[in-house]
């Protein structure tokens, strides 16, 4: 048994040790259901009180999310963690090879499958919040720009601003932006073996490949241009700030919005920024449509 296993069975007999203690005290809620309102956070606005960079500590996943790890881990050791975004079909294991290219064409098996999964840049690190890299990157393929179609074309229900179920450049002058997705959908969940994390919807752009926001450990100078260039691009404006001191989540995937199938520098990309302490799960936040957001230049001529 290798040194990663070893390390991973560890880690997970003591969270499963601590789990019975926590859930014979007290049951937890499914991530996936909105909160019933009852309560509220005495701490003010939860996107502007906490200290940016103070992560909090690591919280100690549900059982069922340590199960599900568990359970495809066993099937392949590549297993990093597990991806959720409620409301859509995001729901999977996510894996990492030793170069963004293996995972491209291969399911959770590691069997060939043109749709693949969802995997990690290579150069990322998982464990505890603590163990993250500044930017942590996850791929996933779209094949239609359409709304219900699989992997990680569900992202694009967040700019599909005519609500046609298709993304496209008549999105841009819809009249009356439908931007409810948007507004009741802000969080990302991941989640590994030693923790589990939410991050908050900061940006979501198209680009074009020249902008490098897939940088894992990006110096704090080009971190900070990765967080203004996304926002400036940002089809949404969100009114969670962001700084180089928090972890952010980068979800990248395949467009077609300029040029099609022929026009291979074009990508949609969702960044969150990890939950600081103190910060609160709440059911919507502040979100419009950006009127100008930066747009794509491509060398092709698109």
């Amino acid at each position: 048994m290798d040194k990663k296993t070893n390390s991973f069975l560890r880690k997970l007999l003591c969270i499963t040790l601590a789990l019975m203690l926590v859930f014979s005290l007290a049951a937890c809620k499914d991530r996936t259901e909105s909160s019933s309102g009852e309560e509220t956070s005495s701490q003010g606005n939860p996107l502007e009180d906490p200290e940016a960079g103070d992560l909090g500590e690591p919280t100690a996943p549900e059982q069922d999310v340590v199960d599900k790890i568990v359970e495809a881990y066993n099937k392949n050791n590549d297993v990093v963690g597990w991806l959720t975004y409620p409301n859509t079909t995001i729901d999977a294991a996510v894996m990492q090879g030793d170069d963004n290219v293996y995972y491209e064409r291969r399911n959770e098996l590691g069997q060939y499958n043109w749709y693949g999964c969802y995997f990690a840049d290579a150069g990322n690190t998982f464990g505890t919040r603590n163990d993250l890299t500044a930017n942590t990157i996850i791929y996933g393929h779209n094949m239609t720009d359409k709304t219900d179609d699989v992997k990680f074309s569900q992202l694009f229900k967040l700019v599909d601003f005519n609500g046609d179920g298709v993304v496209n450049k008549a999105d841009e002058t819809a009249a009356n932006p439908n931007l409810d997705f948007a507004t009741n959908n802000p969080y990302i969940y991941l989640s590994t073996a030693d923790d589990d994390m939410v991050f908050i919807i900061y940006a979501a752009f198209f680009t074009d490949t020249s902008f490098q926001y897939h940088l894992e450990k990006p110096d704090k100078a080009t971190f900070q241009n990765i967080i203004d260039e996304a926002k400036s691009r940002s089809e949404l404006i969100y009114d969670v700030d962001v700084t180089t001191s928090d972890k952010i989540l980068t979800l990248s995937t395949c467009t077609y919005k300029y040029g099609g199938e022929s026009n291979k520098e074009q990508r949609f990309v969702v960044q969150a920024r990890l939950l600081r302490a103190g910060e609160t799960v709440q059911d919507t936040v502040k979100v419009s449509k950006n009127p100008n957001p930066k747009a794509p230049t491509f060398s092709n001529g698109y």
